[in-house]
């Protein structure tokens, strides 16, 4: 179903609730659609100007009901439209968290799927469905594992630091997939792939990580991603981070190479 920002003026709130786990159930308009049924499986989508993609997923908690429109112009003219009650188990926020990028449903079976209709409510073959549950699930973990300086943004010119409870360098996807497009998934210090060893779920899995030190980087930067970047399993990222002054990935190829 299309995420409208009209329709949810308080979603960094929701969100922060749904990570608490106070969860209550969402109301979402499903536009003309009268099939939806308690204990569908519902992921939310974000369209228009980007970042495009996947950014929530639930199961619905009440069937598909008439109600007054949720845009208010229209409700002052007597329009309705069908809802939804969702109990939502993921959400993401489209501009702060990074979603799951619409580029990624362009190969199949996901392109089986027209993902960019304007429609909400549309249903996905059970085929489709099923590997985007994998992949929503493997991009999940991802981001559950994500460290500090990993880059995951959608600009690749950024600022380079922002302050939260720690110093972060501002998330860049595009810069993230460019380092990828080069290196490959293959951690750049112990040689592991995920896709290798866990098959499926483990396909495209990898933390990318920064090789410039705060100290060196002025308030704002270009990211140059094949300069800058490498590929990293989470194990060694988190070695590369043991000391105040990060070990480079040369200083931890020797460690492994002394075992």
């Amino acid at each position: 179903m299309e995420y409208k920002r009209s329709q949810w003026d308080n979603l960094p709130e929701t969100a922060e609730d749904i990570k608490v786990g106070k969860n209550e159930p969402i109301r979402w308009s499903c536009g003309r659609s009268k099939k939806l049924k308690r204990g569908d499986r519902v992921f939310l989508i974000k369209l228009g100007e980007k970042p495009k993609g996947i950014f929530a997923s639930g199961s619905i908690v009440r069937d598909s009901y008439e109600d007054t429109h949720w845009d208010s112009s229209k409700a002052q003219m007597g329009e309705t439209s069908f809802f939804v009650k969702v109990h939502l188990d993921t959400l993401l926020v489209p501009g702060i968290d990074q979603i799951l990028p619409r580029e990624l449903l362009n190969d199949p079976p996901f392109s089986d799927m027209h993902w960019d209709t304007q429609m909400s409510g549309i249903q996905i073959p059970d085929y489709v469905a099923s590997e985007l549950e994998i992949l929503w699930t493997s991009f999940k973990n991802s981001l559950s594992f994500s460290l500090p300086e990993e880059v995951e943004q959608e600009e690749i010119f950024e600022r380079a630091v922002r302050r939260v409870t720690v110093n972060a360098y501002e998330r860049n996807p595009e810069a993230r997939r460019q380092c990828i497009n080069h290196y490959g998934t293959q951690c750049s210090v112990c040689g592991f792939d995920f896709a290798e060893n866990y098959g499926e779920i483990g396909k495209d899995f990898i933390h990318v990580h920064h090789l410039k030190q705060l100290s060196e980087i002025a308030d704002s930067y270009q990211v140059n991603p094949i300069k800058d970047l490498r590929p990293v399993c989470p194990n060694c990222h988190a070695m590369i981070h043991k000391r105040k002054h990060p070990y480079t990935i040369e200083e931890l190829k020797t460690f492994l190479g002394n075992k």
